[in-house]
């Protein structure tokens, strides 16, 4: 039964279901994979090719309904509504046709060759637009394979330079209907004659020329084994360009009333490295063979706008010659520690401190304690007397500058293992050297009651980072409701105090077993008995403020909400009969 509930006298309220919805979802996808292989060798040639066709249709259809005013709210049916009803429909529907080929050569397994190429069209670009060719090209030279090589054969086993450059088509970015302008259709919350009003949206802004977005990239690389191939090394170098990225487009003015379409409105070229290194051998420990392997992984990435349509340079947008993932903000200066420093202080930071300015009587004015901004300069790059962000654009950003940038940055993974007398322990740790993150209005585990001061679920620690008169060295600043939620509260304002570094070092996984010796499993029939301890995520070093928000998550979502990874303990035995 619904409760009555009331804010103002005599204006009663129901609270409860009182509305029957249904909804059905289908999502039908069909694909169709066709190909041939051919191979053949002549001598010391080898020949292989491979010719192919692929087609795809994805659709996506949803039909529903709402009845309003049930007869009884224990009985949910359609029939049983008396009041409005509504029906809710939406459908969708694309396609991707491939055709695709592959060419190898191969001379002595020492000279390599590959040839690919693929033409592929999407229903989601302009039929005039829809298919684009991206081919591919590698090479290998096994040089260890030459007889000059011959006399290092004991110290270097194998040694083989790879190049490639290839093209790949993306449309995932695409909607299913980015170059047709739509009208959409809905009703309103107006009644005329005792039913809502339908209404139809104005048609928003499109691209009329999508199509792909294209990625070329070239790549060097090496892959060497040494000493009996206990030591292996395998690196690489690459340039990436993405071409017609499909992005928003520029900046358009707000009296447009529209935001910009999607485009193929940049360019992008990223530079890269990736370095592996492993060792395995093995030596008498005790009489008994000691086995032991030891893997290194290191990679690293640098992205740069090199074509947008931003001649202003806003930093609301791409600009050319921008580093992906550049954070900018202000200088913080530690927190004003008494009220003659405040009456000292000769910098206006209203901008920067606006949520401040909206607190009730003496409140919106700087009290000890409130985060201090630095006045780094104005146009001219001279002090001016305030805090703010200027024109917000390259030229000129006021007291912004670079603090930081949320992309990953020296991406690593390593393991180690071990055997001996039927015992085995390997481990493996990944982690990141560096990756900034800013934490968003609604970072409530890290904001905690800065964001809403209402919540009740604070930890239990908060207060000892809080600022008072008695606790001037405390992390976080003057407590004040919302000015980490609010726009231009001072801590919504993003600044190099409270930037996180995401960077960690995380145990992934430890395993321990033993595998009983054969002799004893012939009594009892087995082939092979194994009994192992495993561990997940069991120890994590980070240097992330908080300890309620995970780096490894959080590199995903501003506002520190993703369910943490957990740790996970098991036990395990393995059989073969």
């Amino acid at each position: 039964t619904a409760a009555p509930w009331s804010v103002f006298p005599g204006v009663i309220n129901y609270l409860g279901n009182d509305t029957y919805t249904e909804t059905i979802i289908n999502r039908p996808k069909h694909s169709l994979n066709l190909f041939a292989n051919y191979s053949k060798q002549f001598g010391d040639h080898q020949f292989a090719a491979t010719v192919g066709f692929n087609q795809e249709t994805t659709g996506y259809k949803r039909i529903g309904g709402t009845h309003t005013n049930l007869l009884s709210e224990d009985l949910n049916d359609f029939a049983l509504g008396t009041g409005q009803m509504q029906l809710l429909g939406n459908a969708n529907t694309w396609a991707l046709r491939g055709y695709f080929g592959r060419l190898n050569y191969n001379y002595k397994g020492k000279y390599l060759l590959e040839v690919n190429g693929r033409y592929d069209g999407t229903s989601k670009f302009p039929s005039s637009q829809r298919y684009g060719f991206f081919p591919s090209f590698s090479g290998g030279w096994r040089i260890s394979e030459e007889s000059f090589m011959a006399n290092l054969k004991p110290v270097l086993n194998e040694a083989k330079f790879r190049v490639s450059y290839g093209a790949l088509g993306n449309a995932q970015e695409a909607a299913e209907y980015g170059y047709i302008q739509l009208l959409n259709a809905g009703l309103s919350n107006y009644i005329t004659n005792g039913t809502k009003t339908q209404y139809l949206s104005a048609p928003t802004p499109i691209s009329a020329d999508l199509t792909w977005e294209r990625t070329n990239t070239l790549n060097f690389g090496t892959d060497l084994e040494f000493f009996r191939t206990r030591l292996s090394v395998s690196a690489d170098y690459f340039i990436r360009n993405t071409l017609d990225m499909l992005i928003p487009g520029k900046t358009l003015p707000a009296v447009f009333g529209s935001a910009s379409p999607r485009t193929n409105a940049g360019d992008l070229r990223n530079k890269g490295w990736e370095v592996s290194v492993a060792w395995r051998d093995q030596f008498d420990l005790d009489g008994k063979s000691f086995g032991y392997n030891i893997g290194l992984g290191l990679s690293d990435s640098k992205a740069k706008i090199t074509r947008f349509d931003n001649k202003e340079m806003l930093l609301s947008n791409y600009y050319v010659g921008q580093t992906l993932g550049e954070i900018w903000g202000y200088k913080a200066d530690g927190f004003f520690q008494s009220q003659a420093e405040i009456d000292n202080w000769k910098v206006n930071q209203d901008y920067v401190d606006k949520q401040r300015l909206a607190a009730p009587g003496d409140w919106s004015k700087l009290h000890p304690g409130d985060l201090k901004f630095v006045d780094i300069g104005g146009k001219d790059g001279v002090p001016d007397g305030k805090v703010d962000a200027g024109d917000n654009t390259l030229m000129n950003p006021g007291d912004q500058v670079i603090i930081g940038n949320n992309r990953a940055r020296y991406t690593f993974g390593f393991n180690l293992g071990a055997n001996w007398q039927g015992f085995d322990i390997s481990a493996f740790f990944q982690g990141i050297g560096r990756q900034h993150w800013w934490p968003g209005a609604n970072a409530d585990k890290f904001w905690g009651p800065y964001s809403r001061p209402y919540y009740s679920f604070v930890p239990k620690d908060f207060e000892q980072d809080i600022w008072t008169p008695e606790n001037t060295d405390a992390y976080y600043p003057l407590l004040r409701g919302y000015i980490a939620l609010n726009d231009r509260g001072s801590l919504n304002v993003k600044s190099d105090r409270y930037l996180q570094d995401l960077a960690y070092i995380r145990l992934k996984n430890l395993t321990v077993g033993y595998t009983v010796p054969q002799a004893w499993l012939k009594r009892v029939k087995l082939a092979n008995a194994r009994i192992y301890v495993s561990g997940e995520n069991i120890w994590t070093a980070t240097k992330l403020r908080s300890k309620y928000i995970d780096p490894e998550q959080s590199a995903q979502e501003v506002n520190g909400r993703s369910y943490p990874i957990s740790k996970t303990f098991s036990f395990g035995l393995d059989l073969t009969f």
